[in-house]
């Protein structure tokens, strides 16, 4: 197999594009139900036991056919951030994508990044106005390229993400305290995946200590404070295609905890807007990620070091 690139990495793929909205259903219909796996789950093993490899140029042919794509990162991985970047800049190069949806920015902060693109603000004043340190504390040079591609094709960064005030309103059950015009601007959460909770509340239990027993009020507001942050990021790029040129095409960067198994932003985007998506998580081999998967987990998962 040809050597792929300066980044050793091998991706392999584990499902086409997802469906696209069923035949009759209206695309503004809110109340479609989750989108289901989308074929039986593979025997549990490897990454390279259970998908075969692709070569890059193949992965962008699929993604180039769908309306958002969802690339994932694990937030400290440079090559994450690499992957993203090359996906950004292969799908640029064919004219169709029209904008770069990121969950790092929250967004009461997006006239900082219009500025940025457009030319009209610098480095420092759109890391000062969108209070990076503050909201997302991460190095920065792991995002620079992505935002530096951006802006010289003037692609337009949508900022995805709920504030940090408003999730911590929602974990203490206090929603109800904010400003009626924050509240007005939150989409109603969706909470009515069995799956997606039991997934959650796994994850919940695994930070519990020795003997504690599960609070159930308090895992309710856990929920329902990972739900809104989902939703938020959804309702951002449904918006966003409220006034994006009709064959416009989005790509997303959040974590891959927000787009592995589409239980978050994939799947709240498809239910109420039926858009055909493909995902694209990266794992580290040997890794947490490195355990075996079905078809739901991603259209393509990338393997690096």
């Amino acid at each position: 197999m040809r050597r792929r690139s300066a980044l050793h990495l091998a991706f392999a793929t584990v499902a086409a594009c997802a469906s696209s909205r069923a035949p009759g259903t209206p695309a503004d219909e809110p109340s479609r139900p989750a989108p289901p796996p989308l074929a039986p789950g593979l025997e549990a093993g490897s990454l390279y036991r259970t998908a075969r490899e692709a070569e890059f140029d193949a992965m962008i042919e699929e993604l180039a056919k769908a309306d958002v794509v969802y690339v994932g990162e694990t937030h400290d991985n440079a090559e994450h951030h690499d992957i993203q970047l090359r996906v950004i800049r292969a799908l640029a190069e064919r004219g169709r994508l029209h904008g770069v949806g990121m969950e790092q920015f929250q967004r009461p902060f997006q006239a900082a990044l219009d500025a940025y693109v457009e030319g009209r603000a610098d480095e420092a004043e759109l890391l000062e106005r969108t209070e990076w340190k503050k909201r997302w504390n991460m190095d920065f040079g792991l995002y620079r390229p992505i935002l530096e591609a951006a802006r010289e094709r003037r692609l337009p960064v949508i900022a995805l993400n709920v504030t940090d005030e408003v999730r911590k309103a929602s974990r203490e059950g206090k929603l109800d305290e904010l400003p009626s015009t924050v509240r007005a601007s939150l989409p109603a959460p969706y909470l009515d995946d069995p799956d997606h909770r039991a997934f959650v509340r796994e994850s919940y239990r695994g930070h519990l200590k020795e003997g504690e027993a599960l609070d159930e009020a308090k895992f309710e507001r856990f929920y329902r404070a990972m739900c809104l942050w989902d939703d938020v990021m959804a309702d951002s790029v449904v918006r966003w295609f409220l006034t994006a040129p009709k064959d416009g095409q989005l790509v997303v960067l959040a974590g891959r905890g927000h787009i592995a198994n589409r239980y978050g932003v994939p799947g709240r985007v498809f239910r109420r807007t039926g858009r055909p998506y493909a995902t694209v998580v990266p794992v580290e081999a040997g890794g947490a990620g490195d355990v075996g998967f079905d078809r739901r987990y991603a259209d393509f998962v990338w393997v690096t070091k």
